[in-house]
């Protein structure tokens, strides 16, 4: 109906989790809510993948022109630390008190509701009206993933939001179930 609105509204809900505001997140998975299966890309409904080299060639330049600070927290962590921002199929599994998930490039990740440190970053994961909400932080580097099913479970929408110094990165992806 308003194919312009949504880029609005998801920058409007997850702008204060980046920003400053953090609402609570529940540890309950709601019951039903299974994000578990198999899960392709739908290019035609998600908006395009970054392009993970130019970031990666972008933080390079600042590493080498000493504009990053730190690199532990260099723009090249968007490109291996948030692995959804370019899969095309996505395989979950989903328990009481986390999720798995592999990515079509062979990567693995384990979330768990609740708040963890995880290499560098401090991970909290929970519910919020009935969508699953990952915050990671690392650094000055901020990122959030929001799963949401749609369509009667049968399409997975991640909206992904990460800040790295200058570099802000968000997009959405959309996923059928198979």
């Amino acid at each position: 109906m308003f194919p312009n609105i949504r880029p609005l509204v998801v920058s409007c809900l997850v702008a204060p989790v980046l920003f400053g505001g953090c609402a609570t997140l529940d540890v309950q998975a709601p019951p039903d809510v299974d994000l578990g299966g198999e899960w392709m890309l739908d290019a035609s409904a998600s908006g395009e993948a970054p392009d993970l080299d130019a970031i990666r060639r972008r933080a390079d330049r600042e590493l080498m022109r000493g504009k990053a600070a730190d690199p532990a927290t260099s723009a090249a962590f968007v490109v291996q630390d948030f692995p959804v921002l370019a899969a095309k199929r996505l395989r979950i599994e989903q328990d009481a008190d986390s999720m798995g998930v592999y990515y079509d490039e062979g990567g693995y990740r384990d979330v768990s509701w609740g708040e963890r440190v995880r290499d560098l970053w401090t991970v909290r994961a929970g519910w919020s009206q009935g969508a699953l909400v990952v915050r990671s932080s690392r650094g000055p580097t901020r990122g959030t993933e929001t799963y949401t099913l749609e369509q009667n479970g049968r399409q997975l929408r991640v909206a992904v939001t990460v800040r790295s110094g200058d570099e802000q990165v968000a997009v959405e992806r959309v996923y059928r179930r198979q």
